[in-house]
């Protein structure tokens, strides 16, 4: 689908994703101001377990996107094919929760109610890769109504009814009903087409590929049940999950460029994805800043009982920033691979594809992490390190392990595409972002007081944050030509309607 406008849509996913942080932030509030530090501990494991479950759902969106950016009519049937693998994850859950449960000694009622979330997550992601190659914009639509549902219901359930943990998965789980429907809406046009019985035989035949794909993110995804066992406590994941959510602010940058996949699926135009890496930058920069200077006083606003990571916050905040560059980078590459198109290619050809090789890299990086965190949580065992310091080295290590991938991304690109890297505008941006994160910080060590009372802390804190993003963006209009083109581009927008 070569329509796809990818400024468009990257603008519409920021907004969203800024919109979604605000709310998302309350609400991760309402969680950790009201949860002990174990419940919270087991908040994040079972995001954890839901991660590995759904292993085999690429499977089906994995090709899905790719051939709906081509016009193929395949929606209908990915969706009912994931509903029923989905049936085999929910059972595989509550088996490996039960597990878990009982090793640990967790509230297993918890556990359980989470499990409703399988069925919901296999679906929403086969429905938001859809709609990615269908109208990109309409993922942004699906995540805005999940974050501003699960407001209001975490303040219902958590604050109001004091379930605690409880009400957190029930919030969760009321949110991400609102989001498919919001997305089967989106993608309603797609529904009236023929159940294909054709598209499941490939999709299956083809299945190792992202099943391959996936499973590096399995390994990944094995640190959080590592911590638990190796170290055997919740709270380490309480301060991980918290800081998390504070450098997963710097994520949402990536927002900007989540309509260039398919569109180089259709086009293959180069400019597109230069264009985009510089309006990527051009926000990534200034929400690291922004995240390193508010690092502590994020941490005083969730709990002040978290306010000692802010060690952990720094690591993962640029870590973020550096995976979000990998990850933009592997798509490109990616995206201009074309072996799928002919649907009888033999396993050798694939094997030869960057379909294989990308995946290939992420099993070398996951192993890598894998492996370096567990030689350090057996080391440090008896080493009275508290789980704080434990958990810093953990993130450090986690940064270190992605930058190496993330100069091989920018390599590759821009030897195999002549793709550049926009270095001029780095270093503007990237000045930019020093002067205004100074003044923030200045104000922030001479003006702000850290009151216990949310309330009181927080009208002295969003004018210094203000003051910052005003410095930034001034400057940029001033020095950068290309700001004022996208300043312009979004007004242009904002006219048309």
């Amino acid at each position: 689908m070569s329509n796809i406008r990818v400024t468009y849509s990257g603008l519409i996913a920021f907004v969203v994703g800024i919109v979604g942080v605000i709310t998302g932030i309350i609400f991760t509030i309402i969680v950790t101001r009201k949860l002990p530090q174990e419940e919270l501990g087991l908040w994040t494991l079972i995001g954890s377990l839901i991660s590995y479950v759904i292993i085999v759902e690429p499977i089906i969106s994995y090709w899905t996107s790719r051939q709906v950016a081509r016009g193929e009519q395949v929606a209908k049937t990915s969706i009912l094919t994931s509903g029923l693998f989905s049936i085999g994850g929910f059972f595989a859950y509550l088996l490996i929760a039960v597990s878990i449960s009982n090793s640990l000694k967790t509230d297993l009622f918890a556990v359980l109610l989470a499990s409703i979330l399988v069925p919901l997550t296999f679906l929403n992601n086969t429905l938001s890769f859809i709609a990615l190659s269908h109208k990109p914009h309409g993922v942004s639509y699906g995540i805005i109504a999940f974050e501003t549902s699960k407001l209001p219901f975490g303040f219902l359930f958590v604050y109001v009814s004091g379930l605690n943990l409880i009400g957190a998965i029930v919030a969760t789980i009321l949110a991400s009903l609102i989001k498919t429907i919001i997305l089967l809406i989106m993608i309603a046009p797609l529904l009236a087409t023929e159940f294909k019985k054709t598209m499941i035989k490939f999709w299956l035949r083809l299945s190792w590929l992202p099943l391959y794909t996936n499973g590096s993110a399995f390994i990944y995804h094995l640190d959080v049940l590592l911590y638990s066992l190796l170290v055997n406590s919740l709270v380490g994941l309480a301060f991980w999950g918290v800081a998390m959510a504070i450098s997963n602010v710097v994520s949402h940058s990536g927002q900007i460029s989540q309509a260039i996949y398919p569109k180089l699926i259709a086009t293959k135009q180069k400019e597109f994805a230069e264009r985009n890496l510089e309006r990527l930058l051009y926000f990534a920069i200034p929400i690291l800043a922004g995240s390193i200077v508010f690092a502590k006083p994020a941490l005083h606003i969730l709990n002040p009982l978290y306010i000692e990571g802010t060690l952990i916050v720094y690591f993962l905040s640029f870590r973020t920033l550096a995976y979000v560059l990998m990850n933009n980078f592997f798509n490109i590459i990616g995206a201009y691979e074309t072996i799928d198109v002919d649907k009888s290619a033999s396993f050798k050809l694939y094997l030869k594809s960057k379909l294989f090789y990308l995946p290939t890299l992420q099993y070398v990086f996951s192993i890598l992490y894998i492996g370096l965190l567990t030689i350090f949580l057996l080391m440090s065992s008896n080493s009275g390190m508290n789980e704080v310091e434990k958990v810093s080295i953990w993130s450090l290590i986690l940064f270190i392990v992605t930058l190496p991938f993330t100069v091989y991304g920018i390599v590759a690109v821009k030897r195999q595409f002549s793709i550049n890297m926009p270095y001029f505008s780095m270093l503007k941006y990237s000045a930019a972002a020093f002067v205004g994160s100074t003044v923030s910080w200045y104000l922030l060590t001479n003006y702000v007081k850290y009151n216990i009372e949310i309330f009181e802390f927080l009208p002295q804190l969003i004018p210094v944050l203000v003051v910052g993003g005003i410095i930034y963006f001034g400057i940029t209009l001033i020095i950068d030509r290309s700001t004022r083109d996208l300043f312009k581009a979004i007004l242009l927008e904002i006219r048309k309607y």
